[in-house]
């Protein structure tokens, strides 16, 4: 006898199978509260804050300063495929709907949202690293993170090319964690340099052709010799995402509200814009920075730190947490049967309505979904040259 199963039961399959499949979501975090997002509506931009660590001054007098909450935009979004229902009726052993609607479904789902996910954040970070597909390059992004005063368990997504490459020179460096492994599965390679060393095939690739004439560059609004206004976006001729700059004497302020000696990289999207850049004149603290100049400066003097005409293998390191994954609701349609399962933070809502001009019963899969990385400072973007 067949064994049949609920429309319940259908979608947690599929919101299982939608969770295994995207790497570079698992174990992110929620920066929404579900009644944040009660009454929210696809499509729209809402806000979420990053607190302020303030400053400490010498001696006895002190020095009060305003708390400066950074707003990051987050906007909601969704995927969804959809099917006739008869097929899906028809369906009731577990084995035939596993073979006929839970893999195709589900998992060009997953990779559309695991590829969302990666395109919205990869470049969302403050360093990076350029370098050979080894360990020395996966090791010195992983540093980064440390110097910036970043914690929280690290992982590294690289594209299974590069996981190859890197393989090649020695799989003993790879220490291996049964807790990571359990996580993560068949994509995960092994903990290196702090890391668990994930395979991600939806990174991207960069082309640096045409950088060098870029004439990238960035206006500095000064305020009081303290710092300056954010700054969230560069000038520049046919810039492209993931493009990378170093900046004159432009360096981190740790996530601690210490300014490091790490240089900060802007890295921009294809229209330029970059992850909000808050820049404090040394010692002053100013804004809430992620930046630091010295006194006296008053522009900055962008370089590319790609090199003209190569490709890279784009990669990341990052915090697990620094990732924000958060779902919402959509209404049910009036007459639609409904059902919704979330796995992992991810949530697959089914629903099924009739076609009255077709005279067909229809059905589609949503997930709905907000993606963010509030916080470049949790993120080393890293180039593996071609």
């Amino acid at each position: 006898m067949a064994n049949t199963f609920s429309n319940t039961e259908k979608v947690k399959m599929i919101a299982t199978e939608v969770a295994d499949k995207c790497p570079y979501l698992k174990e992110a975090t929620s920066y929404m509260t579900q009644g944040q997002l009660d009454g929210k509506k696809y499509g729209r931009t809402y806000k979420i804050y990053i607190p302020d660590p303030g400053k400490v001054v010498d001696g006895l007098d002190a020095d009060p300063d305003s708390l400066v909450e950074v707003e990051v935009p987050v906007t909601l979004e969704n995927k969804n495929t959809s099917f006739e229902v008869n097929v899906w009726n028809k369906l009731t052993d577990i084995e035939d709907f596993k073979k006929e609607i839970v893999k195709p479904k589900a998992v060009l789902l997953a990779q559309s949202l695991d590829k969302a996910a990666i395109d919205q954040t990869v470049f969302k970070a403050c360093q990076a690293t350029v370098g050979s597909a080894n360990f020395a390059t996966l090791s010195d992004a992983s540093m980064k993170l440390d110097e910036a005063k970043v914690a929280g368990t690290k992982v590294a997504f690289v594209k299974p090319t590069v996981a190859g490459k890197i393989a090649n020179g020695g799989l003993a460096n790879f220490i291996p964690d049964d807790i990571q492994r359990k996580i993560y599965a068949d994509a995960y390679l092994g903990q290196y340099a702090g890391a668990a060393v994930i395979n991600e095939a939806n990174l991207p690739v960069v082309n640096a052709t045409n950088i060098s004439a870029a004439n990238a560059s960035v206006t500095l609004t000064d305020v009081s010799g303290k710092g300056f206004e954010p700054v969230t976006s560069i000038s520049g001729t046919g810039l492209k995402a993931g493009w990378a700059f170093s900046a004159n004497g432009l360096k981190v302020v740790g996530k601690d509200g210490i300014e490091t000696d790490q240089d900060y990289t802007i890295i921009v999207d294809k229209d330029g814009k970059i992850p909000e850049l808050r820049i404090t004149v040394e010692g002053q603290a100013y804004g809430n920075p992620n930046a630091w100049v010295a006194s006296g400066t008053s522009a900055l003097t962008l370089s590319p730190i790609l090199t003209e005409g190569k490709s890279y293998y784009v990669g990341q390191i990052r915090t697990q947490k620094a990732l924000g994954v958060d779902t919402y609701k959509f209404d049910d349609l009036p007459g639609s049967e409904n059902a919704t399962e979330t796995v992992d933070g991810i949530s697959i809502k089914m629903s099924q309505y009739g076609d009255g001009q077709h005279m067909k019963v229809l059905g589609r899969l949503d997930a709905p979904h907000a993606f963010t990385l509030p916080e470049p400072r949790e993120a080393v973007t890293v180039y593996f040259e071609k």
